[in-house]
């Protein structure tokens, strides 16, 4: 991976039902790929981890949706309303130029942005084997994924929140 040839293969796209209705396209990587991909975590996640929210429970280690209910639950008592909201296709909406410079922001090392700009762009191979190019999104289901979708919510929503409404408590 140091020497800048590893190219990841196209992205197996599974169309999963979605509770409500509708299917979600989830990418799974190959067996290489995932593992390529935790190498770069393994490097990128550290970075990026100090600067996350204490609020923000979404897609990072030791937390979890169940705490940031209980911490929901707590501040039901303290307000007299919740506002509750729901980001439809972030993994499929994510914009690639703004992500890399999110990462790029948090990392020196080329390798790794090499590689995450190669995945963000690395084509799906749909069910019937048609390969199709994407230009924004992080494929769900892939391993560096929830890292760069915490690493742009952080940015978009919760330095949103903290800088235009210190005073209201929030949980992501």
């Amino acid at each position: 991976m140091s020497s800048g040839t590893y190219f990841p293969k196209p992205v197996k796209a599974v169309a999963i039902p979605k509770k409500n209705r509708g299917t979600r396209i989830l990418g799974i990587p190959t067996v290489e790929d995932r593992i390529a991909q935790m190498v770069a975590k393994l490097y990128f996640e550290p970075c990026v981890e100090p600067i996350f929210y204490e609020d923000s429970y979404g897609y990072r280690p030791n937390r979890s949706a169940i705490q940031a209910l209980e911490a929901t639950r707590t501040r039901c008592w303290r307000k007299d309303w919740v506002l509750e909201f729901d980001i439809r296709g972030l993994f499929d909406n994510i914009r690639h130029d703004y992500l890399i410079e999110m990462v790029k922001k948090h990392t020196k090392e080329k390798w790794i942005i090499l590689y995450i700009q190669r995945w963000l762009t690395a084509p799906f191979q749909m069910e019937d084997g048609t390969i199709v190019g994407r230009k924004s999104g992080t494929p769900q289901g892939g391993v560096i994924s929830p890292v760069l979708a915490n690493l742009f919510l952080h940015y978009v929503f919760d330095d949103f929140m903290v800088k235009e409404f210190p005073t209201i408590p929030w949980a992501r």
